[in-house]
This record gives C-alpha cells, sequence and structure tokens, in this order.
C-alpha cells in the first residue's frame, strides 16, 4: 500500500514553526519527520501558498515567498508587514492542522532519532555529511541507513545458506526463524564499518559531544 500524502494544513504549520524560530530538528521530534522532510514540506507549502490569490495579489508577500526558505526565516520575525500579511493566510491552515493527529501515524519516513540514542544519531549524521562532501556527493542519512540495512541482510541470507550447505543435517533441521533485529548494535556494527572506510579515504568526522 503506498504512503498516504500529507496534508498541506501540516506542510503549513511546520512552514509556520520555522518562520517562528524554531529548528527544524525540534519540529522533527514533533512530527516524526527527518530533518530534510521537515524542509521539504516547508518548501512545498511555500510552493501553494504563492498560488493563493491573496499572495499573487500583494507584491509584498510574493517578493518574501520568492526568497530561500533560509532568508525568510531571518527576515519573518523583524518584519511587521510580512507578519500582518501571512496571519490572516496562514491561520485557517493552522486551525485545521491542530485538528491532525499527524505524529501519531504510521510511517516509514519515522527517524533515526526516534529509534537510537542522540549521541547515535548525531555521530551517524557526521559520518554522512564526511561522506556526503567526499566520495559520496548528493549522499544522504536515509539513503545510507537504507544501504546498509539491505547489505546486512544480504550478508545474513549468505550466512544462512552457507551453514545449511556446510551441514547435512540442514534439510532436516526446523527452519530457523530470522532473528530480530537490534537496531542499535546494528547501527554500532554499521558506524564502526563507515568509520573504517572514512579513515581509508583520508577523512574523520568530528567526535559529538
Amino acid at each position: 500500500m503506498g504512503a498516504k500524502s500529507t496534508p498541506l494544513a501540516i506542510k503549513v504549520a511546520i512552514y509556520e514553526r520555522l518562520l517562528s524560530g524554531q529548528m527544524s530538528r525540534e519540529i522533527g521530534r514533533s512530527y516524526l519527520l527527518s530533518q530534510p522532510t521537515v524542509l521539504k514540506y516547508a518548501n512545498d507549502a511555500v510552493d501553494e501558498l504563492r498560488r493563493i490569490s491573496d499572495v499573487e495579489a500583494s507584491p509584498v508577500l510574493l517578493g518574501f515567498l520568492s526568497r530561500k526558505l533560509k532568508m525568510q526565516c531571518f527576515q519573518y520575525p523583524d518584519d511587521e508587514e510580512v507578519r500582518a500579511l501571512m496571519a490572516p493566510i496562514l491561520q485557517p491552515y493552522l486551525v485545521l492542522a491542530d485538528s491532525i493527529n499527524f505524529a501519531g501515524r504510521e510511517s516509514a519516513d519515522q527517524p533515526l532519532s526516534t529509534r537510537v540514542s542522540r549521541s547515535t544519531e548525531d555521530e551517524f549524521l557526521q559520518i554522512v555529511s564526511s561522506l556526503a562532501e567526499g566520495h559520496r556527493p548528493g549522499l544522504t542519512s536515509s539513503a545510507l541507513l537504507r544501504e546498509l540495512v539491505e547489505d546486512y541482510v544480504a550478508q545474513q541470507r549468505t550466512n544462512r545458506s552457507t551453514i545449511a550447505v556446510a551441514s547435512p543435517q540442514a534439510t532436516q533441521a526446523a527452519p530457523t526463524p530470522l532473528p530480530s533485529l537490534d537496531t542499535e548494535a546494528l547501527l554500532a556494527d554499521v558506524l564502526d564499518a563507515v568509520r573504517l572506510q572514512l579513515e581509508h579515504h583520508g577523512l574523520k568526522p568530528i567526535k559529538s559531544n
């Protein structure tokens, strides 16, 4: 079954939180979204808001919404005119967003931060950043994590096949259930493996405090 699309009201609410000064990571924790997804949804909201007739009729709002998201977040808190014009446009979406239990949904986008410790998440993101700036340009944390989990599962499958071929009683034994995946242990192994790869390429991630 495909993932349900995210309501525009939620995207606008995320955008409004960014404008109000909340950090994207904090917003991600509230909505159980990854940091890149928070920024994507905010930009989606901007694209939709620019199509509203009241916005199209306002040179001030069109100019504001044409800026990069980061610049909007810098300008918004101190720009009384923009805030006054944006308030009635954002308000209906914010009211609707309050009625949606978006964080209670089941989603494949639940971030790494909801499953591992903060220090593990920070170190993993530093490793991803080092790889993305080196020989893996454009690499994201989701892509690397998916790649590593797929490699891990393939390795376990190979190990089970090797054991089955080596044991003459393998065909008579009851099939061994797949062991449950220990996310913390897996990520610890993954971090060690990636760290070795970084050192091999002359890169060394900064240790988190």
